[in-house]
């Protein structure tokens, strides 16, 4: 809803209060604001026009339920259009407009901003400014690409166009997205003011004689930018991203041209993406996914909500250290403990370096590294436990240990502590035997660096209570984690469905195939790192144990005619370690590299005449046939839940959604079909599962929309 009010003196106020817990911009939304804004510029009594919120923040930007239902085109062109021409008359209409930011305004809800005449924002330390709609695949819609540069140059403009960077308060008046901070008691009142004073006010570019900030798109600097930028682009992306590409060539070309050309020419690319299958498959798994995972809607509903203060994590290495860290960043007090007292200390240091290092880049939360520390108290001592609201073990993987630790913890902790263990594959099941009440045990697998990856898989066993999987996902709610709820078994979901990943890839080496080829085919279908890299940082040794354990009872249908424990086995024996020590698949020179000359003769290949087609299709092929495995055996039990993991968890491109996505995106049927020819082909690896055969019969999808 948007209504009228007003602030005295021929001031108007347009209050934005749409249902829900933020305000966001459909179509009739559009609409209504044209007509509104046509209805305050007519009436001769108003002299200045105040924006602002009734709820937290301003406006949160389109809505994505919408625009993610459009077909084609013309479908998102119909939708911003009203929005666009209202934002050019508030700009043109002769009278002043000042949006007061009384929170966060992003995507659309900046744009808006863009267009008033005076920017001013509320005090607020949680709110954030920007245009981050690249995340999602989409560009800016409403005139973002072509007001802000207009504001402030191409080269300050980029970096929040391209990254989606969201800017506080401080940090966007630095940049000169907004104008000025103020108290948000008197926002309104600042807003008002600066309208009365500025009655003549009109947008920079709107003046005769404007340049554009900084360099011109065909200046000899502009041109230098361009080049290093579609460079960059190419080098981060491999053309697999198509909203900043978009956004580069709207830069470019909307620049030398009018802002009212600049617009149309932004328009299309914007329609364009908004239709395209790539921007769908990142709103449905980075935002819709990621919201639903955030607001705990998988929380056992009848538990009360709890609020942990403090965590004992057990192990000091790289998981345990990490883990302790955020802990103590979200302001919870944390028991540290390792092997011995000394090793614990050096536990606590290493985390102190951390926080030292990102108090330094604006990174730290939680108060100064000092602040920080000071909430970890490490020792060797069990003791504290008895204190702990929750208990996370991190020790080295092995079976053993674990369950020797959590014996102990288990011993120390409160009755009815829930106590997690952070593995990547053994199955909770099995650590749940030490422990006196299986109902406690829950597996929390963080992922590394745990500072920075935001997944947390959460398992759950036959056995884990809905109080021990509430107050687990509390926790993970406290520490600012996007949970995943999946069931026990081997390899969980998100280690059982990348190992395939790896293993396919050995396979193809096997076969012959160039391990160049088979990294560029990773790159290109939208991986960051290819996956010949990838085992190589890893090491041959761990990798190998890793297909060990991975193995089970020997008759998974994800290793039938696989020799990937036998190649990586060959490699390992050969004395090919990794990237670390300089001598994996390929021999290392510092950063430079080239394969292995002995590679064909220590796997006894010739060289694959396979297409790089096909070998990306295989590396893609066998990680989905795996999920859906998993979803057969209620491993996991939404797709959205394995596509969510899929990218966040291991890096699998966002613009293919994620491991279910691609299945749709590729069309059951058809996906089948493939399945089979690569079956036959390559080995029974490739079987279709009966799920999938069915869906394949009337070309069902996993996702709706």
């Amino acid at each position: 809803m948007i209504r009228q009010d007003s602030l005295g003196d021929g001031i108007a106020l347009v209050v934005f209060d749409s249902e829900g817990a933020v305000n966001t911009l459909g179509a009739q939304d559009n609409v209504d604001f044209a007509a509104l804004i046509e209805r305050l510029l007519a009436d001769e009594s108003i002299k200045g026009i105040v924006l602002t919120s009734e709820k937290r923040d301003f406006l949160a930007g389109g809505d994505l339920d919408q625009l993610r239902r459009v077909a084609t085109p013309d479908d998102a062109i119909a939708i911003v259009t009203p929005f666009l021409k209202a934002l050019r008359r508030l700009e043109t209409g002769g009278k002043p407009v000042v949006a007061a930011l009384n929170g966060t305004a992003l995507g659309g809800g900046f744009e808006l901003a863009l267009a008033c005449h005076r920017r001013i924002a509320a005090d607020v330390p949680s709110a954030r400014f920007g245009l981050p709609e690249v995340t999602l695949g989409l560009m800016p819609g409403g005139g973002g690409t072509q007001r802000l540069p207009r504001l402030i140059g191409i080269a300050a403009a980029a970096p929040l166009l391209l990254e989606g960077r969201r800017l506080k308060p401080a940090e966007a008046l630095k940049a000169g997205i907004i104008d000025a901070v103020v108290p948000p008691e008197q926002l309104r009142e600042a807003a008002k003011a600066w309208a009365l004073a500025n009655p003549n006010a009109v947008q920079p570019f709107d003046v005769k004689g404007y340049k554009l900030p900084g360099f011109a798109p065909q200046s000899a600097e502009g041109r230098m930018f361009f080049m290093g930028s579609w460079t960059r682009l190419h080098k981060r992306s491999a053309n697999c991203d198509l909203a900043s590409e978009a956004i580069l060539q709207v830069l470019h070309h909307g620049l030398e041209r009018s802002l009212d050309a600049g617009i149309a020419i932004e328009t299309r690319h914007f329609a364009r993406l908004a239709a395209s299958p790539d921007a769908k498959a990142k709103i449905r798994t980075l935002f819709v996914g990621t919201t639903e995972a955030r607001a705990m809607k998988m929380r056992p509903k009848d538990v009360p909500a709890s609020r942990p203060a403090r965590v004992a994590v057990i192990g000091g290495g790289v998981m345990g250290r990490g883990i302790a860290y955020v802990a103590a960043q979200a302001g919870l007090t944390v028991e540290l403990i390792d092997v011995s007292d000394e090793m614990a200390e050096k536990a606590r240091d290493a985390i102190a370096k951390s926080a030292a290092r990102d108090a330094a880049r604006g990174r730290l939360r939680g108060g100064s590294p000092d602040d920080v520390t000071g909430r970890i108290q490490a020792s060797a001592a069990y003791d504290g436990i008895a204190e702990a609201d929750i208990v996370v073990e991190a020790v080295f993987e092995r079976a053993d240990l674990k369950r020797e630790v959590l014996t102990k913890a288990a011993t120390a902790a409160r009755p009815g502590t829930p106590i997690a263990s952070n593995t990547s594959s053994i199955p909770i099941t099995e650590l749940a035997a030490a422990i006196p009440d299986p109902a406690c045990m829950i597996g929390l697998h963080f992922f590394s660096p745990v500072e920075r990856m935001p997944l947390v898989e959460v398992i759950r066993t036959a056995d884990t209570s809905d109080t021990t999987l509430a107050r687990a996902l509390d926790f993970l709610k406290a520490v600012d984690k996007t949970p995943v709820v999946v069931r026990d078994g081997l390899g969980f979901f998100t280690s059982r469905v990348v190992t395939t990943y790896s293993s396919e890839t050995m396979n193809l080496l096997a076969e012959g195939v160039a391990p160049q080829l088979i990294d560029n085919a990773a790159i290109n279908a939208g991986f960051t790192l290819g996956p010949v890299s990838l085992c190589d940082m890893v090491t041959m040794p761990l990798l190998k144990d890793i297909f060990a354990s991975m193995r089970g009872d020997g008759n998974r249908v994800a290793d039938r005619g696989s020799v990937a424990r036998e190649t990586v086995e060959k490699l390992a024996a050969a004395g090919r370690v990794g990237k670390v020590k300089g001598n994996g698949v390929y021999t290392y020179d510092g950063e430079l590299r080239d394969p292995w000359d002995g590679l064909a003769a220590c796997l006894g290949t010739t060289p694959s005449p396979l297409d790089e087609t096909t070998v990306r299709e295989r590396l893609l092929y066998v990680q989905s046939l795996e999920a859906i495995r998993t979803l057969e055996e209620g491993i996991v039990t939404r797709p959205i839940d394995g596509d969510l993991a899929a990218v966040l968890g291991w890096g699998y491109p966002a613009h293919l959604g994620g491991v279910f996505s691609y299945v749709d995106r590729i069309g059951s049927g058809e996906f089948a079909r493939r399945a089979d020819d690569y079956a036959a082909r390559f080995g029974g690896r490739f079987a279709v599962p009966a799920m999938l055969r069915d869906m394949a019969r009337d070309n069902r999808k996993f996702h709706e929309l």
